[in-house]
């Protein structure tokens, strides 16, 4: 019996499932709770020379990050060349409200290929 009420407390208090998000939520405000994960998947072709970059970082206050990580496309490792995905974790750390900007640069180049935009409010 104690274990079932604890089964049900730690399931009633969890925090919401992931929110996972692409390139065609640029733009967009979302709102998370507090110690909600957010993810944010783009594509990439890294061994093209092209990566994404965090150029407006959000408020550690409100959104803390995690570790960024990549993902090959049908490949398994070890895998050369081809697309694959990046992947920016966040989590809602406290009420507030965030931006935040990711820069798609090519191989030696200055102006991004592609920019994602967000607002973030935790609530």
């Amino acid at each position: 019996m104690l274990t079932l009420l604890l089964v049900a407390f730690s399931l009633a208090h969890a925090p919401p499932a992931t929110k996972t998000l692409t390139i065609s939520d640029s733009g967009k405000t979302v709102t998370i709770a507090a110690h909600q994960k957010l993810r944010i998947s783009l594509d990439e072709c890294g061994s093209c020379g092209y990566r994404w970059e965090t150029k407006v970082k959000p408020d550690p206050k409100v959104l803390t990050r995690g570790p960024q990580g990549h993902e090959n496309a049908g490949c398994e490792p070890p895998c050369v060349g081809g697309s694959g995905t990046t992947i920016f974790r966040y989590t809602g750390k406290a009420s507030g409200r965030t931006t935040l900007r990711l820069e798609y640069f090519g191989p030696g180049k200055s102006k991004p290929a592609k920019t994602f935009r967000l607002t973030v409010r935790v609530r």
